[in-house]
């Protein structure tokens, strides 16, 4: 792990550590807190290390450290549950892969899930690539394990951090590689400097990348369009690099909103079967909420049975869900 100022969260994740690990490197990049303090006390490996604005070079110093057949990383503010931590173990007691991925949460429940390289083979030399929102290209043998990593802050953090790092690139005239260029107009987005994102997020479109980060990109400029039919012409370039559920479910909200039911009824339907993910996926848009916009579809066409029948669903997915539960009252 590399860490700066996590006494609330460092304790949470070294209970567990343990488990799984036969060593916990912990590297500090500049703490005024006890952070090293409680690192050092749990018996981790604790180092500093000149923090640079570059989250792959501290990475990388915190892998050099590392002596053991595998490397896994984590950040501070990572939960992993007993049971969790459990098959991790047991997966590290039979590994033969080059690279491991495993999902990760944001949020419990999560409000975004992805995959990322968790756990490598140290022999394969695998190195993170770039200051802000780093990873590894990963190669060889690759397995992916349903063992959810669960990112649950319990500070706030700088909003503009990341933001500042790609700003400072550009003062230094450094060349972007395409995910660099995704990455830096999606920390304009989030920081509401649309047209600055535009300009990035167009510009990646145009660029070498992967299509789930092109999806995401096209959902992100679909967002900032001001016209429905720039928002359709968005999601729809989106849904040629990744036919994700997220990117249905936004255009079967669009042909709603123009009362457009059976276009929206086939964009939720697709929605459910389709199996292409955008970067930051919604676990909402794979269940429940192309059933629950379903619903409406259906009651709008007179299909009170069709309706009934995917509210029924929702709650399947929510079974507390305030719409869904309102939606059952009518069926009564």
């Amino acid at each position: 792990m590399i860490v700066k100022d996590e006494e609330l969260a460092l304790p949470r994740v070294l209970e567990v550590a343990p488990v799984f690990a036969n060593e916990t490197i912990i590297v500090d990049t500049g703490s005024t807190d006890k952070t090293a303090e409680i690192a050092a006390a749990a018996g981790c490996k604790v180092y500093s290390y000149e923090w640079r604005d570059d989250f792959a070079s501290a990475r990388n110093y915190a892998f050099k450290q590392a002596t053991g057949d595998y490397v896994m990383w984590l950040d501070a503010d990572d939960v992993i549950t007993p049971s969790r931590a459990r098959k991790i173990a047991r997966l590290k007691n039979s590994l033969s892969a080059d690279a491991v991925m495993l999902p990760y949460h944001i949020g419990d429940p999560p409000s975004l899930v992805f995959w990322r390289e968790r756990i490598l083979k140290r022999q394969m030399g695998f190195e993170f690539k770039g200051r802000v929102h780093e990873a590894i290209e990963i190669s060889g043998n690759i397995i992916y394990e349903n063992i959810p990593i669960v990112h649950d802050k319990l500070k706030r953090s700088d909003p503009e951090r990341n933001l500042k790092i790609f700003e400072k690139m550009l003062d230094e005239q450094k060349d972007f590689s395409g995910r660099e260029a995704f990455y830096f107009g999606s920390e304009l987005y989030y920081n509401g400097k649309f047209d600055s994102a535009r300009i990035w997020l167009k510009k990646f479109l145009g660029d070498t990348g992967t299509g789930s980060d092109k999806g995401q990109a096209s959902l992100f400029l679909s967002n900032m369009a001001t016209t429905a039919e720039d928002k359709r012409d968005s999601l729809k370039t989106g849904l040629t690099f990744s036919f994700a559920p997220d990117l249905l479910c936004r255009l079967g909200d669009i042909y709603m909103s123009e009362s457009n039911y059976k276009v929206a009824r086939s964009c939720f339907l697709t929605a459910l079967v389709a199996d292409e993910r955008i970067t930051f996926s919604s676990p909402d848009m794979q269940g429940y909420y192309p059933h629950i916009r379903l619903c409406s579809c259906y009651w709008h066409l007179n299909d009170k049975k069709r309706s009934k029948y995917h509210n029924d669903m929702a709650l399947t997915f929510k079974p507390n869900d305030k719409y869904a539960l309102y939606n059952s009252a009518l069926f009564e």
